[in-house]
């Protein structure tokens, strides 16, 4: 579920790039050829990134090495001691940090739209949107983390099983 989740929401997130090249060069085009440049492509194209950025984290969790791993002591360990690495870089450091992002996220997405927050410039768009992505986008990493965690056990126990096997 997790993986047919965060593939359709990358389906969907893809289209931002073009989105985002186009409306660059309709505010370079705007500038260079009519001379008056717009007053909200900049602010709309960090916050196409944004949202790009943000709801993309779960899918780069799922495809195999997206996030930065430390494999030097894993490799070298059997598949019991390997299978306890696993586990222990889940619970130590993925799980809390995507429960805070999670916490974090909610009150900072609360915040923002209490206010109907805007962008400091002189377009002044909505930037509660993007931080209701925020939330979203650490809540997809974290529904991803936990099917990624119990992959990993399932796959830990077979490399153990088939180590006793030998």
């Amino acid at each position: 579920m997790a993986d047919r989740l965060n593939t359709a929401v990358a389906l969907v997130a893809v289209w931002l790039v073009p989105v985002m090249v186009a409306v660059t060069i309709m505010d370079v085009a705007l500038r260079l050829l009519a001379g008056r440049a717009t007053l909200w492509a900049f602010d709309a194209t960090v916050q196409l990134y944004a949202a790009h950025f943000l709801l993309l984290g779960g899918y780069t969790l799922m495809r195999s090495g997206g996030h930065v791993g430390v494999d030097i002591l894993r490799e070298h360990a059997g598949p019991r001691l390997g299978l306890v690495m696993d586990l222990l870089g889940w619970l130590v450091f993925f799980f809390p940090f995507a429960l805070v992002m999670v916490l974090w996220s909610w009150d900072f997405m609360l915040k923002s739209w209490a206010i109907y927050e805007t962008s400091p410039g002189v377009a002044a768009l909505p930037v509660y949107p993007i931080k209701t992505l925020f939330f979203a986008g650490t809540v997809l990493l974290l529904i991803q983390g936990l099917a990624e965690f119990i992959r990993c056990i399932g796959q830990g126990l077979a490399r153990i099983g088939g180590a006793l096997i030998r």
